[in-house]
């Protein structure tokens, strides 16, 4: 066996070499390393790849669930493994997820996952799935044993092009998808201006346009409803453009809110208050001309009203 250990930043990686047979796990025999165990029911080869831990959650493309900030990468895909395999989460960061829900995640090549479930040992601090069955070793990390939504959102964004509002979406994968309604807020209410059809399945990322011939005057507030074959829907997030003359006011994006961070971009010194549902102010500052980072881990999860000048921009805090 030809074998090296690198220790990086973030990372840890095991190199096995080009020998012959470089690594064979015997059938019930463990192979543990820095938290990923495998005990293979048959002979298992590993042979001229590296083995990466990473703490962070970059991988790409990522689970359809969410996942913890912690994954094991080959270099090379590996064989089919056929047995039991132990991921440990201790000391990896969860949120939003917690322990004693996660599940397996595996991508099996390039770009397809699958979900194994297993029993999640939360006083331990592991997920141990048994009767894993054949399935080739690409990456592996925990993910919420939640089932997901039909369709991964990417982006969503509202441009002015002339006297039109033009829309654009990206989804980084679906399931049984049927349909995009999309809907414009007028005087604070939703509006359906019409659909757009939706792909079906789709493992890649998908890009979608709809333009909205008659906007308002000044800030306009869009949303899409996606719908699944089965009668299930979920939200995008909320996009606004300016359609007036001159500034373009103040913008949220990403809304609803990323990770408790609320950014606030403004072309021209102002002075902000969001209320939260019942009308109460619970933030005001003044702001200069930029992009604004505020701190919402404080605030609870609901739908905010953020207002300058004559701007209000509903807000999503989950």
């Amino acid at each position: 066996m030809s074998a090296a250990l690198i220790s990086l930043p973030c990372t840890a990686q095991l190199y096995i070499g080009s020998d012959a047979n470089s690594l064979v796990i015997k059938s019930g025999e463990s192979f543990s390393y820095e938290g990923l165990t495998l005990t293979p029911s048959a002979d298992f080869v590993l042979t001229n790849t590296t083995l990466t831990r990473t703490d962070a959650k970059t991988i790409s493309p990522a689970p359809s669930a969410d996942y913890i900030a912690r994954y094991f990468s080959f270099s090379n895909t590996t064989p089919a493994f056929s047995g039991t395999i132990r991921l440990s989460y201790s000391g990896a960061t969860l949120t939003p997820l917690s322990a004693g829900g996660l599940e397996l995640n595996i991508r099996t090549n390039a770009t397809q996952w699958v979900n194994i479930s297993g029993t999640d040992n939360n006083g331990s601090s592991y997920v141990e799935a048994t009767g894993v069955n054949s399935r080739t070793l690409n990456t592996l990390t925990l993910g919420s044993n939640i089932a997901p939504l039909p369709v991964s959102w990417l982006e969503f964004r509202a441009l002015k092009k002339d006297n039109t509002a033009v829309l654009n979406w990206i989804t980084a994968s679906e399931q049984n998808t049927q349909d995009f309604l999309v809907q414009h807020n007028r005087a604070g209410s939703w509006e359906t201006l019409g659909s757009v059809k939706a792909a079906g399945n789709s493992a890649t990322p998908l890009r979608y346009s709809y333009s909205h011939t008659k906007p308002l005057k000044g800030h306009n507030h869009y949303r899409l409803i996606q719908r699944d074959r089965d009668g299930k829907q979920s939200f995008s997030e909320i996009a606004t453009v300016w359609m007036g003359e001159g500034s373009a006011g103040i913008s949220v994006f990403p809304n609803p809110v990323q990770n408790h961070l609320l950014k606030i971009t403004t072309t021209e010194p102002t002075q902000i208050s969001l209320y939260d549902a019942t009308g109460r102010k619970v933030l005001s500052q003044n702001l200069k001309e930029g992009t604004h980072t505020m701190d919402a881990s404080g605030l609870p999860g609901g739908l905010y009203r953020l207002q300058a000048g004559n701007a209000v921009i509903p807000v999503i805090i989950p």
